[in-house]
């Protein structure tokens, strides 16, 4: 099975399938198309389990531990999905670092060989129990397919709120032992890698590395950054400074940033932002600052260029620079508000990075060095994509 896995990309017979020219023809790993939904400026992506016709359709989260859905719903039911005992090894492997359930009420998971969990929907902060099952998950193509057993949470579908339309649950792809890449590089014997490319149209996220999905000379072009380890479980990076129009704030770092897909926006602490705002609305004297427009915090009517954002990160001389689409949202009327906001004063991480700011980039999550790599798509291999 683990061999089978090492040769095969997985696809899916609809209109979301990435063509042969946008990736890589030898990818060791899979590789799953993302769209983004609009609306909710979420990030979704397709998997299939079991016997069930359809795919099973989830939101994608970085710091997310477990891959879970609903499974009741009539997209979702596959006869050979099991259940998993409590005292097995994949259960104890879910639990790590998962707060054990109480006591079932009347009614719900009464069974205690059961494996029950506490699932997080991180897009909207709220949790409800699990239960973890395992099932199949089909990849390859008709001529060549292949598959590999997958574990899961299935939860009520009240959790499902917040999520993009017609999703029926979370893709997990944090550093939790139970997450999709942890799995899937558990069954290849491989470091953990995943490569992550947020965009509305064309994104992915594979377990396979940067050089194999996009090619050497992106692969060759990125920075790297260590990972922190922590006990969300998510993506951090230390962020040592931050720098607005080439001046740096007055804020005490390190600051630590963790990296999300389902939050749209970053999102820094209230005193930071404080700082942040005011040495941004300082440094943009060629544009006309309006009221806000909510969720933002400062607009401006124009149509010059306006300030850059720099992190720097171990180094000053390792800078993360944020810019022009990935830095401010049109809203209309001529007016650009600032994609940054007000995050509040008791956040886990000083600073939230959204969905926004990583859109464009090509990122390299290597867990076996516990580093990311960060950077755009080189001209040679984006012709090719």
């Amino acid at each position: 099975m683990a061999s089978s896995l090492n040769l095969f990309v997985f696809s899916f017979l609809s209109a979301l399938i990435i063509s042969k020219s946008q990736i890589s023809h030898s990818v060791n790993g899979l590789v799953f198309p993302v769209l983004k939904d609009l609306p909710t400026a979420q990030y979704v992506a397709h998997i299939r389990l079991g016997d069930s016709p359809d795919p099973v359709k989830l939101v994608v989260d970085l710091a997310g531990s477990i891959l879970w859905f609903d499974c009741s719903s009539s997209h979702a039911i596959s006869s050979s999905r099991s259940l998993i005992s409590g005292s097995s090894t994949g259960c104890l492997k879910a639990k790590a670092g998962n707060q054990k359930v109480s006591s079932s009420p009347p009614g719900d998971l009464q069974n205690a060989d059961d494996c029950e969990l506490l699932v997080n929907n991180g897009a909207v902060g709220i949790t409800a129990r699990g239960e973890l099952f395992s099932d199949v998950m089909s990849f390859g193509s008709v001529t060549s397919p292949g598959t590999v057993d997958l574990l899961f949470a299935c939860t009520p579908p009240w959790l499902l709120h917040g999520l993009a339309s017609g999703s029926q649950g979370v893709m997990g792809l944090g550093r939790a032992q139970i997450s999709l890449p942890s799995q899937l590089a558990a069954e290849t014997n491989e470091r953990r890698r995943l490569t992550v490319y947020l965009s509305p149209f064309d994104g992915v996220v594979s377990t396979s590395s940067v050089e194999e999905v996009f090619g050497v000379a992106t692969s060759r072009s990125l920075v790297y950054t260590p990972l922190l380890t922590g006990s969300s479980g998510g993506y951090v990076i230390n962020v040592k400074s931050i720098r607005v129009n080439g001046e740096k704030l007055s804020v005490d770092g390190p600051l630590a940033a963790e990296l999300s897909t389902v939050v749209p926006y970053t999102m820094l602490e209230s005193s930071i932002y404080a700082v942040f705002v005011e040495a941004y609305a300082k440094a943009a004297t060629k544009a006309t600052q309006v009221a806000p427009v909510a969720p933002f915090g400062l607009c401006f009517k124009t149509e010059v260029e306006l300030p850059e954002v720099d992190l720097s990160l171990q180094s000053e001389m390792v800078r993360w620079r944020i810019k022009g689409k990935n830095l401010m949202v049109e809203v209309g009327g001529g007016v650009r508000c600032l994609g940054i906001l007000d995050g509040g004063s008791s956040r886990v991480n000083p600073i939230v990075m959204g969905g926004l700011q990583l859109e464009g980039l090509i990122l390299d999550f290597d867990l076996g060095n516990s580093m990311m790599g960060f950077g755009q798509r080189t001209h040679s291999d984006s012709a090719s994509l």
